[in-house]
């Protein structure tokens, strides 16, 4: 049953790209199979991997070149960085090991969160397919949400369980996560943690997508949405999302309610980044002590033991890291079972150089952002920004406390494609003439000349993606 649900979220995926386009099936197919469905098995294919989520990222590449669509976009910083992330990757596999495991490594990062976020950067720019998206992601929460009421005091796993019941055999823990007297909830994904930061990045999603398509927050779906998502971060019961969750929204009331502060995004990344670094440093070479009893208390020494362990070997890695996580019988130093701080875990397994362009995502977003804000004409263009850029942020900052690579760093990633593409959109705005007048129940999320090249004529299909003047290569 898995292999077959696979196989047909991958036909779905090709004949919607062909018939609407990927945009529509990156809405329809990909951000469903990618939430819901991603703990199901892999499909063992030579030289191709497949996956619930692989499945529809292929069915769209083959359909893009009979869905009569031309993708353009314009190449920003943020994008050379994450490109250059993806060789420095395949770098260290060929380094460490052979030109084989940098092949896989280059295929999997590929299809895992680089062609994810590229897709975002294009398809977003339609402001059907956002509305489209927006739709998704609220009939996603109806599942995620109904299923974390029933695991956080009831049933652990349940969702998975009941995808092994229907034939989608996965991994299940055969612990169950608890805290306070209620089950962390999982849902989804394999830990609580994951689904916490997932559920955070959708939470941004969902604001950000009815914003830009002209649908107020007050909407009784949306506001549900927003609840259940808020609500699902909740029964994660895990400081990290609860990180992530508290810094965006602090950023974001900033941001909003504090006009001088966008100019300040800049300066304030980088005192956190180098916070963060002091933190590291003092941490790395100080004495752990006792282990507390409370439940934050605990969670914080363990964090704390996780850089005095890891720093050991990250200042061993060199500039492109080990290739893999140290072993416990390899290293008597090192007996983590696992290594809860995505910068650690990089610096470690891929080296220095990715780490820093890891870090680099944030502080171009900054700079990026700031720009962005510079150029808005209308102040419905506010929120949106403020949104995207605190939850791309805020998870950033979270990922000091947890392993980096699980599924909330793919809905991480689309969520940081679509910030750049708004940013676009709104410097778009800015250089176009207002010729034409807003007309009543036009969506007042960008300038009038705006409109008229990003809400296509509905009965017109397959729609056209927004004609720029600019260069579509300009580095911004």
């Amino acid at each position: 049953m898995s292999q077959l649900t696979i196989f047909l979220m991958f036909g779905l995926a090709l004949v919607i790209t062909i018939i609407r386009g990927p945009g529509m099936a990156f809405a329809i197919v990909y951000l469903p199979s990618l939430i819901l469905l991603n703990q199901l098995p892999d499909i063992p294919v030579a030289h191709a991997p497949f996956n619930a989520f692989y499945g529809p990222i292929y069915g769209i590449l083959l359909g893009i070149p009979f869905s009569g669509e031309k993708l353009r976009f314009r190449l920003c910083t943020v994008d050379v960085v994450v490109i250059l992330l993806l060789l420095s990757a395949t770098i260290t596999s060929w380094t460490t090991e052979v030109f084989e495991t940098g092949v896989n490594t280059f295929r999997n990062e590929l299809m895992r969160w680089v062609g994810p976020y590229f897709l975002a950067r294009i398809v977003f720019r339609h402001i059907e397919v956002r509305k489209t998206a927006l739709y998704s992601l609220i009939a996603i929460l109806a599942v995620v949400a109904f299923s974390a009421l029933i695991e956080f005091r009831l049933a652990p796993y349940w969702y998975l369980h009941q995808l092994k019941n229907l034939g989608m055999g996965n991994y299940i823990h055969v612990e169950a996560y608890s805290r306070f007297g209620f089950f962390r909830v999982s849902g989804t994904v394999e830990h609580p943690i994951y689904f916490g930061n997932m559920c955070v990045a959708i939470l941004g999603l969902v604001a950000v997508l009815a914003k830009t398509s002209g649908i107020s927050l007050k909407n009784p779906w949306v506001a549900t949405a927003l609840f259940a998502a808020f609500g699902c971060v909740i029964t994660s019961i895990s400081f990290t999302p609860y990180i992530g969750a508290i810094a965006g929204t602090l950023a974001c009331l900033t941001l909003v309610g504090i006009p001088f502060s966008r100019k300040l995004i800049l300066p304030l990344t980088l005192c956190i980044i180098a916070a963060l670094f002091t933190f590291t440093l003092k941490t790395a070479y100080s004495e752990l002590g006792e282990r507390p009893e409370d439940a934050l208390g605990e969670s914080l020494y363990i964090r704390r033991m996780i850089v005095i362990q890891s720093w050991r070997q990250a200042i061993k890695a060199g500039p492109f890291g080990f290739g893999k996580m140290m072993q416990v019988d390899e290293n008597e130093e090192f007996n983590l079972a696992s290594v809860d701080n995505t910068y650690m875990q990089f610096t470690m397994t891929r080296g220095w150089v990715y780490t820093a362009l890891w870090i680099s995502i944030g502080i171009l977003m900054s700079i990026r952002s700031t720009i962005g804000f510079s150029k808005i004409t209308n102040q419905s263009q506010v929120l949106p920004l403020a949104v995207a850029t605190s939850t791309v942020l805020g998870l950033m900052v979270a990922m000091y406390t947890v392993w980096g690579g699980a599924v909330y760093v793919i809905v991480w990633a689309v969520m940081l494609g679509l910030c750049n593409t708004l940013i676009d959109m709104i410097k778009e705005s800015a250089a176009m003439p207002r010729a034409l007048p807003v007309r009543p129940g036009m969506p007042q999320m960008f300038a009038p000349s705006m409109l008229t090249t990003s809400v296509p004529n509905i009965n017109r299909a397959p729609y056209r993606p927004l004609e720029s003047s600019a260069p579509a290569s300009r580095l911004t």
